[in-house]
């Protein structure tokens, strides 16, 4: 190691590697600085484009099976690179402390070229290079995906370069171009030969050397592709402007994708990720294609498979997600968790779509202004839990297809205004498990689907099933109109259905009633509707346990249940009515507490550059009612007869900024006594020494970002020794301190050595700490410590070492 670096200090500084990197992160470095003549196996010596370096990773890759690749962060790179192995791409930082993204940039520029297009006063064309997109089916331009021009506004790109990109409005003719301002068109084409493209800019202005914007065309000749290739790993990039079709980052089985942002004008249609992650990632608006997806997991084929996304974000995109196969297998798993997306509201669409799948696992899933949460899904089993759907036409809908099994826990339905008044649809052969869940159907239109609504369609059918208990459902329609509850069948008696309904609410805030349906061939002729709460409980032998209000004249509104509904506070308000429910124990168990800000595309992108998450979570306020019960999580019990152990758990901490421990001894106040910051572990422990005989509280106190604080409720401890006074440490270097296990009174301490001389002698009021005496002058030896208090006198020996 020594002779090394003498030879690296004698030679150029340039040839040697420094000792950071001693210890290699990549095998190759790429850097818009470096020389495709340099080596490029370590910082000082990085190449310059991916495109000339392939043959090396090609041939590293045949030696060791896979490459990895660091590019230079903050640099762009408009190249391409097909893969037939295992890659890992990420960024370093090389000599500075940036914490950015690279550029994987699959769009040119077309500032330059445009034509007047003859009889038209706002439409410019020119030839576009279709390279990568001829062949056959997802290979072409054809129906199945477009060309699309990215319109950025020069100036706003300095401070903004993510919201400065805009996607022009992809139209269906010329005609629609000339008439639509901020928008594109291009025939279909399979070949490889250019094609027109059409574009009526915002300003109405030429694109040549426009004053505002500048253009760039997505040609997909620039990406890292591949149709399948397992164990790749991308992380840190910035990807933009790659065509839609077979996909931008080769995917496969156990693929991840890591603090990925997605555009805008990134199309990512078939991503190919058949059993693999994507975390930590931003998609915004990306390329059109046939159903205008930004992440499809395609062609995952066979059983066990498992595709998740997870602390990611979609903002903007009318559909995020779908999952299918395209031989017909099924495989086991599409999973998201921790996911937030707000919708493109010019055109917004389901959530996500899936086909052909065996498992469905949504957890914190947050979407807002979508037209559902989980559309008529084909899976056989749906897990959907802790998640909140916003704005929708409906929150659930299962596929009329499949036998399906479904557990919904924790789930926020609100729906909006719309020609819908649904909140989940069971089709046939669907079994539901409902629980822990608030479904508020809005509705201020007077139609068919107003008048015969309900906040489960479906239930009660022959050949599904339901279970629900602990919901809410609050009608809040069209004054005249009716939502149905429930239904059940009673054709072998009272109670015999095979649904349940119990420890329900209904709140009838708006409308004209809630209906129940009774199914009686025998007794009843078929269906009979029953209007009353009550008679519907007697009839069908259902929600015994259940409440029912009609707050429709009651002006505190929905405020009569919950805390703040109008900004997403459903916590039980302090209220009579929210009382009873509280007792009942019906609602979620961990309820929304606001409604999400949508972020700009500069918040959002640096949130996952500092690899933090939005979620479902992040607007709660720790210390708001309910949110967090703290005195059910703090625990404190002794160790050993002079010291205890202060112990909590808080599961949702992403709004607390630190914890304070409090103590109070006897009468008095609470003090701190330790700051405790949050860390990742949610388990938290604290120890000290206290004195025996004297009761103490321990409090745990949060304190949340927002400025509120609040408390846990104190716990209580006494330590227990049978001896008059207790002397720690023993032996001792000359301090000592001495506990007189909870007396509280003058004593007079008398300290003699072995010979019976005495050392110190004085007069002590003790309180409820331990007194501290040091005799650290004297010899070492034995030493004796008299106590004389009114109760008598006792003397220990203790020796100092």
């Amino acid at each position: 190691m020594k002779l090394n670096l003498i030879l690296c200090l004698a030679a150029s500084v340039f040839l040697c590697p420094n000792m950071s990197e001693a210890q290699q992160q990549f095998d190759y470095y790429i850097s818009n600085s470096g020389n495709d003549s340099y080596p490029g196996t370590f910082i000082p010596l990085a190449r310059q484009t991916i495109s000339a370096s392939a043959p090396l990773f090609t041939k590293l890759a045949a030696i060791s099976g896979s490459v990895k690749v660091g590019l230079k962060s903050g640099d762009t790179f408009n190249e391409s690179l097909t893969t037939s192995y295992p890659i890992r791409m990420g960024t370093y930082n090389g000599n500075t402390n940036q914490n950015d993204f690279a550029i994987m940039n699959g769009s040119k520029e077309f500032s330059t070229g445009w034509s007047k297009q003859e009889n038209t006063e706002n439409t410019f064309l020119q030839h576009i290079p279709v390279t990568g997109f001829s062949g056959y089916g997802i290979n072409s331009i054809g129906s199945y995906s477009y060309i699309y021009v990215t319109e950025i506004d020069k100036a706003l790109e300095r401070t903004a370069p993510f919201t400065a990109r805009k996607l022009l409005k992809y139209v269906r003719s010329a005609t629609e171009v000339e008439n639509t301002a901020g928008s594109c068109f291009s025939p279909n084409t399979t070949s490889d030969q250019p094609m027109l493209m059409y574009v009526h800019t915002s300003d109405g202005s030429s694109p040549n050397t426009n004053a505002k914007y500048r253009y760039e065309v997505a040609i997909r000749d620039c990406a890292v592709n591949s149709t399948y290739q397992p164990n790749n790993v991308f992380e840190n990039l910035w990807v933009r402007g790659f065509g839609s079709g077979i996909g931008m980052l080769p995917g496969g089985d156990n693929s991840s994708y890591n603090k990925i942002v997605f555009g805008p004008g990134a199309a990512i249609h078939h991503l190919v990720v058949r059993s693999g992650i994507i975390n930590h990632s931003l998609f915004l608006p990306g390329a059109k294609n046939t159903g205008e997806f930004a992440v499809v997991f395609y062609d995952v084929e066979g059983l066990h498979r498992h595709c998740t996304i997870k602390n990611s974000m979609f903002l903007d995109i009318s559909t995020p997600v779908y999952a299918h196969t395209s031989l017909g297998t099924n495989y086991n798993a599409v999973e998201l968790d921790n996911v937030v997306a707000f919708a493109d509201k010019t055109a917004p669409a389901g959530f996500i779509y899936t086909s052909n799948n065996d498992t469905v696992l949504l957890n914190n899933v947050y979407t807002d202004g979508y037209t559902s949460g989980y559309n008529y899904g084909s899976a056989k089993y749906a897990g959907i839990s802790n998640s909140y759907f916003k704005d929708v036409n409906f929150g659930i809908a299962y596929s009329p297809n499949n036998a399906v099994t479904s557990g919904v826990n924790n789930v926020f339905i609100k729906t909006k205004g719309t020609s819908y008044t649904v909140g989940i649809y069971m089709q046939a052969n669907t079994s539901l498990t409902l629980a822990n869940s608030i479904i508020h159907l809005v509705n201020d239109y007077r139609n068919y689907w107003a008048n015969s609504g309900a906040f489960i369609y479906g239930a009660g059918a022959i050949n599904s099933k339901i279970m629900a208990s602990g919901n809410i459902f609050v009608c809040d329609i069209f004054p005249s109109a009716t939502l149905f509850a429930a239904t059940a069948n009673t054709d072998n008696g009272i109670g015999t259905s095979p649904d349940r309904w119990d420890n329900n609410v209904y709140i009838l805030l708006k409308g004209n009633r809630i209906a129940w349906s009774v199914t009686n061939a025998a007794t009843n002729g078929g269906s009979y509707v029953v209007q009353s709460f009550d008679e519907w409980k007697r009839q069908s032998g259902q929600d015994k346990n259940s409440l029912f209000f009609d707050l429709r004249k009651d002006p505190r509104g929905l405020k009569a249940i919950f805390a703040d509904p109008e900004n997403g506070n459903y916590d039980l308000a302090k209220t009579k009515e929210g009382n009873a429910v509280a007792a009942l124990r019906a609602g979620m168990t961990s309820p929304i507490s606001c409604f999400l800000q949508k972020p700009s595309y500069e918040e959002a992108a640096d949130i996952i550059r500092s690899n933090k998450t939005l979620s479902v979570n992040t607007c709660r306020n720790p210390c708001q009612q309910n949110k967090i019960k703290v005195s059910d999580t703090i625990m404190v019990n002794a160790i050993n007869q002079r010291k205890v152990k202060v112990e909590w758990i808080v599961a949702e901490q992403q709004n607390i900024d630190h914890y304070e421990i409090q103590r109070a001894i006897g009468n008095a106040n609470f003090k701190r006594v330790s700051s405790v910051q949050v860390s990742e572990d949610s388990v938290y422990s604290f120890l000290e020494d206290i004195q025996p005989g004297i009761t103490y509280q321990y409090r745990l106190v949060i304190f949340a970002k927002a400025g509120g604080i609040c408390y846990s409720d104190p716990r209580s401890i006494k330590l227990i020794d049978s001896k008059p006074f207790t002397i720690y440490p023993n032996p001792s270097n000359g301090k000592i301190w001495v506990s007189l296990n909870g007396y509280i009174g003058n004593a007079n301490f008398k300290i003699t050595n072995s010979t019976g001389q005495p050392v110190f002698n004085q007069e002590i009021l003790s309180l409820y700490n331990p007194t501290t005496i040091n005799i650290s002058g004297n010899p070492k030896g034995i030493y004796f410590l008299t106590i004389a208090k009114k109760e008598g006198t006792s003397t220990q020996k203790f020796i100092l070492e």
